[in-house]
């Protein structure tokens, strides 16, 4: 009896623990499906992490202006550059006012700044003619200011041949010369090539008209006969004629408290020829009187009787025994 009471508790329990064991299993089964549902929703995670470049992206963004400021030095230096450009020709009116105060008298001093900001080109030639017979500084680009403007003259071409004044190996044509009209021209421009090519054979008769006729034609022999001098050309003049010439330009000046343009050319040119003594003592301060405030002389033509002036008045101030010529010459 016991045995058999003991064996059914026995199975009792064996089927309570069964039982149990199945109920285990199932919680252990659900348990596994949970955490296959948790392993499923981890994957989920990375998917929703792609915002994550978008606040990467803001990064690369403020990296971007890090690119951007290395650039903004780089406009920097060349804005530098600008202003250092002009600076030699803002240093050029100290050194004009450096040479007023200790190099030139006052009267020269204006006239030289007169023709700071000149436009003529013709004037630009006789600028040249002062910086090397007188070591003018301010002139010494006159002959590169004469290529930029001589263009805007009515006769470029014209002009352009009296460009020898300034350079020995100035270009010359035939044709050139053909297209003269003015009669002073017709004087002057075979003695600025007479080394090169023939005078015409009725140029001594140009000549003595001129001298008859007075005035300009008469100043202008004057300095047709500088320029044969310094080119070396032969010419055949009458006894006296040189003579005459001088004393007859002298004429032109008289004491007329009224300085002229003609008197100006008349003086500046005797002094070209190395014949500054005829000129009245006087004269030197009829011209110095009547110079204006600007530094110039004249109403009409200012550059031209300012240039006149001027040139006159270093050849009083800077007296010499030889002058470098009047025309440029010969390169080495």
């Amino acid at each position: 009896m016991r045995r058999k009471f003991v064996l059914g508790i026995l199975v009792l329990i064996l089927a309570f623990s069964t039982i149990l064991l199945g109920f285990s299993n199932f919680n252990g089964d659900n348990r596994d499906h949970n955490e296959e549902i948790m392993y499923s929703l981890e994957p989920t995670q990375p998917e929703t992490e792609p915002p994550k470049p978008e606040t990467t992206e803001p990064e690369l963004t403020e990296a971007e202006p890090t690119e951007t400021e290395p650039t903004q030095p780089e406009p920097k230096p060349t804005p530098e550059p600008e202003p250092t450009e002009p600076e030699p020709t803002e240093l050029e009116p100290p050194q004009v006012t450096a040479s007023i105060q200790t190099n030139y008298s006052i009267p020269i001093a204006n006239a030289i700044k007169f023709f700071e900001w000149s436009q003529e080109p013709e004037a630009m030639l006789w600028l040249d003619v002062m910086y090397r017979r007188f070591g003018i500084e301010e002139f010494a680009d006159a002959l590169q200011r004469f290529d930029q403007l001589y263009w805007l003259a009515e006769q470029p071409s014209v002009i352009r041949m009296f460009r020898r004044i300034a350079d020995y190996n100035n270009p010359v044509r035939v044709e050139d010369l053909m297209r003269v009209k003015s009669d002073l021209d017709f004087i002057t421009l075979p003695a600025l090539y007479c080394d090169r090519l023939d005078l015409p054979s009725n140029y001594l008769t140009v000549l003595e008209e001129g001298v008859s006729q007075g005035g300009y034609r008469l100043t202008h022999v004057l300095l047709a006969w500088i320029w044969i001098q310094e080119n070396g050309c032969e010419l055949e003049l009458p006894d006296g004629f040189i003579e005459d010439l001088y004393h007859a330009n002298a004429a032109l000046i008289n004491t007329d408290p009224i300085v002229t343009d003609l008197e100006l050319e008349a003086a500046a040119f005797l002094c070209l020829a190395g014949q500054s003594e005829l000129i009245d003592d006087s004269f030197l301060e009829q011209v110095i009187a009547s110079q204006d405030a600007d530094g110039g002389w004249g109403s009409s033509k200012r550059w031209h009787t300012t240039v006149l002036g001027l040139l006159y008045l270093l050849h009083v101030e800077f007296p010499s025994d030889t002058y470098p010529p009047v025309l440029a010459p010969e390169p080495a």
